[in-house]
């Protein structure tokens, strides 16, 4: 199919299901940005960069859809770096796109110029910069699916001399992995080792979220009759019921007779 860069950039992720984007309008994708209420993407304007970045982080965690982050250059990248850090500690799969200097220039010290892959290396999963503008949907497809795989923010650079290319392209396939459920034998071996456990303890953390196994957790932790408690920054991990439970000073005898 022979389309301009930025059609072959919105299309791939109208195939992977993003139809949400946080940041700034900038100059440096505005190509893209034109084509978003067609496109049936809805761009939200937030008033930081910073702060669109958590609400996409929020947006997804929330809906279970992967949404993406897009700043302008130079500071705009910079005040990322807080919510893509934080994104990669919830394990929150996020597209990340950074704009770059045109291909001419990289390195000269252009305008608001700043070494955005390094700044970013350390917090997402995947990061590439489109060299070509023929290879922008192969790129765009390998990082979605690579945040999706690692549940993580994925990095694409692309220079602005990039947008505005008319090229022919075929949209690249999405190879999508089942989630594993697991060996019959390991199934059978943790089974064992819960039923024998005096004072067995549950900790829940992203795997529950993302896996949607909360309401299977929760049978579980009944059944062992077993607290519950979550990771770092999961509290959603698992319901908070804590207003059902008697107060500390009404609890009489040790902890496994109150249980």
């Amino acid at each position: 199919m022979r389309m301009t860069t930025e059609e072959a950039f919105v299309k791939t992720q109208q195939m992977h299901g993003i139809a949400h984007a946080f940041g700034i309008i900038g100059s440096a994708f505005m190509p893209m940005s034109d084509l978003f209420p067609r496109a049936g993407i809805a761009f939200w304007d937030c008033a930081r960069q910073g702060s669109g970045g958590m609400m996409a982080d929020g947006y997804t965690r929330a809906s279970g859809r992967i949404s993406r982050m897009i700043v302008q250059n130079g500071p705009g990248v910079t005040n990322l770096v807080t919510a893509v850090k934080t994104a990669c500690w919830n394990h929150t799969p996020l597209l990340l796109v950074t704009p770059q200097a045109a291909n001419k220039t990289i390195g000269m010290g252009g305008f608001q110029e700043v070494e955005r892959m390094t700044l970013f290396a350390d917090m997402v999963a995947w990061q590439e910069e489109v060299r070509d503008p023929s290879r922008v949907a192969e790129v765009l497809n390998r990082l979605i699916l690579q945040a999706k795989r690692a549940s993580a923010p994925a990095q694409i650079n692309m220079p602005r001399d990039c947008w505005t290319q008319v090229i022919d392209i075929d949209l690249p396939a999405m190879v999508e992995f089942e989630r594993p459920a697991g060996g019959e034998d390991a199934i059978r071996q943790a089974a064992a080792l819960l039923s024998s456990a005096k004072f067995p303890v549950i900790l829940n953390g992203a795997g529950v979220v993302l896996a949607g196994a909360i309401p299977a957790s929760m049978a579980l932790a009944e059944r062992l009759s077993a607290p519950v408690c979550v990771g770092y920054q999961h509290n959603d991990a698992f319901p908070d019921r804590t207003r059902c439970l008697p107060a500390p000073w009404a609890i009489t005898g040790p902890w496994p007779q109150w249980r």
